[in-house]
């Protein structure tokens, strides 16, 4: 094995051990971040504020419009096509496959109270809690936009990691659901940005014969 080779390996199983290991933290302390969450962060100001942003995750309908936006422009064309394909992807691997399998319960099934004071303002979802589907539609339209354009990838980025801690403030999410929602949506963003440099040279190679 060359020296290369062995840094790789060295290097992913190091990155491996780390998410293991926040990962085993958070499932530690995920009904006390909640709580914690509840009774120290949550206010008047944000109670308004955040289950309206919560809210435009909702089906992912928020990154839905932003990968059509994105079709509009020549220049962000292709990954506005991918951004969609993303979402297309995590409809079936996270909601259909992932959570049915896994069939986590909501946090608030065991604690109603920590949905009790905002279940007027956010939609009260009945699926199964892992991984959160907002964090993973976010995370993977941000990271397969980071991928094509890195300035707006990075605003994309900030934009899904609140959208993760959106679902932990409203209580309908353990942070093990967000941590997970992160893996599958930037596993999922790489997925994508692999298949279209596996595609696109394909239908490009078709189209000139």
């Amino acid at each position: 094995m060359t020296e290369s080779k062995t840094k790789r390996y060295l290097y992913a199983l190091f990155l491996a051990i780390a998410v293991a290991s926040v990962g085993l933290v958070l499932l530690k302390f995920d009904f006390q971040i909640l709580f914690f969450i509840r009774d120290h962060i949550r206010n008047p100001f944000l109670n308004i504020v955040v289950p309206f942003y919560t809210t435009l995750g909702d089906d992912g309908i928020i990154w839905i419009i932003v990968g059509l936006v994105m079709l509009i422009p020549k220049k962000t064309r292709k990954c506005g096509i991918m951004v969609l394909a993303a979402l297309l992807v995590m409809l079936v691997v996270n909601n259909i496959v992932l959570k049915n399998l896994i069939a986590r319960a909501r946090p608030y099934a065991t604690y109603p109270e920590l949905v009790a004071d905002l279940a007027d303002l956010i939609h009260i979802p009945k699926s199964y809690s892992f991984p959160s589907g907002h964090t993973v539609s976010a995370m993977a339209a941000a990271f397969t936009i980071f991928s094509q354009h890195k300035k707006l990838g990075i605003v994309a980025i900030v934009a899904a990691t609140l959208m993760g801690l959106s679902r932990l403030y409203v209580g309908v999410h353990f942070p093990t659901d967000v941590f997970g929602g992160i893996l599958v949506g930037a596993a999922i963003a790489c997925f994508v940005y692999w298949a279209e440099k596996k595609i696109t040279p394909f239908l490009i190679a078709k189209f000139k014969k």
